[in-house]
């Protein structure tokens, strides 16, 4: 039976020394000091980012955030909030925590939650041995499903348009317009100002324009949501495309980027794009 620091008969300290360990995060964060940061987790640990990322052990971890504070995050500050403690044994739990990044203005720039193992060492001290990071989707209000919401008559495999993307100039100023004329939900900025917003069903991509690319603003591409991306690609070379690469990109909502046969680019992913679910996802497996 899982136990929370709470209930566990030594747990008092144990759940402090453990919340401590996300405070010195923060602290590390604050300083811009990856050092810091990463001496949270062990030499080992199984880390993944929320682009499903998995840098190598503690110097990977450093590695990767030290490249953060000199770049898109030099400034910023890490609410690290640890949400529940769940003893697995009196030296091992799990741990539940969310994570807000803030502009050195106050402004959020993104909000995770982590899923977390942590361990005591010989010596005593608890270090973080696994770390999974995600962005969370809003979820739209609770309501009953609709009888048009049920997927009972229309097949589940079919591919669904879930995502479009615009390069803007003014990526916050457009989601302020579709937030505030059409009601689409802000669930995600990136520290350039692209801002991502969803009206339950579709998500928009706001992209930042990049005055030194060649990219024009404007559509830019857009993305199908897919049971299997492997059999989608096998469909997509039969039909004469070329096959889809894998996005090394720094947003965590596609898995693939393909191209049909004039030339136009969309995306591929199974987990889907992010924002909230829609209404037929509400009970099922959702994005």
């Amino acid at each position: 039976m899982h136990q929370t620091d709470e209930t566990n008969p030594a747990g008092q300290d144990s759940g402090q020394q453990i919340r401590a360990l996300w405070a010195e995060m923060a602290r590390g964060w604050a300083a811009g000091d990856a050092a810091h940061f990463a001496a949270c987790f062990a030499e080992d640990c199984d880390f993944t980012t929320v682009r499903g990322d998995k840098p190598s052990g503690r110097n990977g971890i450093e590695a990767g955030h030290d490249a953060l504070f000199r770049g898109p995050y030099a400034g910023t500050v890490l609410d690290a909030r640890v949400v529940e403690v769940r003893f697995l044994r009196s030296d091992l739990a799990t741990v539940e925590a969310e994570s807000t990044v803030t502009a050195a203005d106050g402004e959020s720039l993104t909000s995770t939650h982590a899923l977390a193992v942590v361990e005591r060492t010989a010596d005593g001290r608890w270090l973080i041995r696994a770390f999974h990071n995600m962005v969370p989707a809003p979820r739209p209000a609770d309501r009953a499903p609709a009888a048009s919401d049920s997927t009972a008559d229309r097949p589940t495999a079919r591919p669904k348009l879930r995502h479009l993307a615009i390069v803007a100039r003014d990526p916050g100023a457009l989601a302020e317009f579709y937030t505030s004329v059409f009601e689409m939900e802000l669930f995600h900025r990136d520290p350039d100002g692209s801002c991502f917003v969803s009206d339950g069903y579709l998500t928009l991509a706001l992209i930042k324009h990049r005055l030194d690319g060649e990219t024009p603003v404007g559509m830019n591409h857009f993305g199908f949501q897919v049971e299997d991306t492997a059999s989608t690609s096998d469909a997509l070379v039969a039909a004469g495309t070329p096959k889809p690469a894998e996005r090394f990109s720094d947003r965590p909502f596609a898995e693939y980027r393909a191209m049909d046969p004039e030339g136009n680019w969309f995306d591929l992913s199974e987990h889907g794009f992010g924002g909230p679910r829609p209404p037929s996802d509400a009970a099922g497996t959702g994005n």
